[in-house]
């Protein structure tokens, strides 16, 4: 059911409205009708509904005056303006005005259905970009610099990452920001409070990584004069970094 999408259809005409209204409940669309333009900016001063379907010919205001509020006033909302066949420069006039689409009466129900379905694909596509540029717009994150397209969308993918308490593979060559990268993805996950241990897998012996990563004790093997804490106990409740993983022994 899409009882969370929200539908106005302002129509003077009660059948015409209680049928446009019937197409759409078979969706599970929460709709309203409003058969005067008065009626209707109430509406939209009450709630912005996702879609507001628009007849240009109302008795009290004009529908394009109505479709130039809501474009001036910027409220999200997708429009489609209904018109007859001798109101086809109302459609013209509509769309350079903000309105999503028009229809042309009489219409069947597919052509509606389509029409609205198109209308909340782009408000949703829409939305995304909204809220994605919203999060991204400053120019780095964490202690990255940059804004460009290609960052932000880096930036996108360490912020989906970053919540999850599973391991996180970074690849790129040297020099390409893999240990900020390891770095922002701490700093906005949950574990931000607690230390980020590096680890460079590739200075460190064979022999001895498995006490660097869990630690010993006194005397476990010759050269051991003190305990050890190891990097794994240290990194707990925070981010353990293993860089150069992939130049470590692979018997390790």
């Amino acid at each position: 059911m899409n009882k969370s999408v929200q539908i106005y259809i302002v129509e003077d005409s009660v059948p015409s409205a209680l049928l446009y209204q019937s197409y759409l409940d078979t969706m599970g669309y929460d709709v309203r009708v409003f058969h005067t333009g008065l009626d209707a900016l109430a509406g939209l001063n009450d709630k912005v509904p996702d879609i507001l379907i628009l007849d240009v010919q109302l008795p009290d205001v004009s529908g394009m005056d109505i479709l130039k509020e809501v474009t001036e006033a910027g409220l999200p909302t997708r429009t489609i303006v209904i018109t007859s066949e001798t109101e086809l420069d109302y459609a013209v006039e509509a769309t350079k005005h903000g309105a999503f689409d028009f229809i042309e009466k009489p219409f069947t129900k597919d052509r509606l259905l389509v029409t609205v379905t198109n209308a909340l694909r782009e408000f949703d596509l829409t939305s995304t970009l909204r809220a994605y540029n919203d999060a991204f717009d400053a120019d780095g994150f964490g202690d990255f610099i940059g804004s460009s397209p290609a960052m932000k969308l880096v930036y996108q993918i360490i912020n989906n990452v970053a919540p999850s308490n599973a391991s996180v593979f970074v690849t790129g060559e040297s020099g390409t920001g893999k240990e900020l990268c390891a770095s922002a993805i701490h700093q906005v996950s949950k574990r931000s409070s607690g230390p980020l241990i590096p680890i460079n897998c590739a200075a460190i012996p064979k022999d001895l990584f498995e006490s660097e990563i869990f630690g010993h004790v006194k005397g476990a093997f010759s050269g051991a004069v003190k305990d050890r804490t190891g990097a794994a106990e240290l990194a707990d409740g925070g981010t353990l970094f293993l860089d150069e993983i992939c130049e470590m022994d692979l018997n390790l």
